[in-house]
């Protein structure tokens, strides 16, 4: 059986803030631990993007590491 690969966290609702944005955390890939984002400034989408985890904050990173 093959190992899943990417986790969706869509339904967690999983975001923080950074430089007035906020960065909502849709999906983890777990064989490359990049996660796909989506970026929002003053509640307006401004693009979706990904960015590697090494660069969330600890509190989310303890949450998403154990799915």
């Amino acid at each position: 059986m093959a190992k899943k690969t990417i986790i969706d966290l869509k339904l967690k609702n999983f975001s923080y803030e950074q430089n007035n944005q906020t960065i909502k955390l849709l999906s983890f890939n777990t064989s490359n631990m990049t996660l796909d984002v989506s970026i929002f400034e003053k509640g307006e989408h401004l693009k979706n993007s990904k960015i590697v985890f090494a660069h969330l904050p600890k509190s989310l990173k303890a949450k998403i590491k154990p799915l």
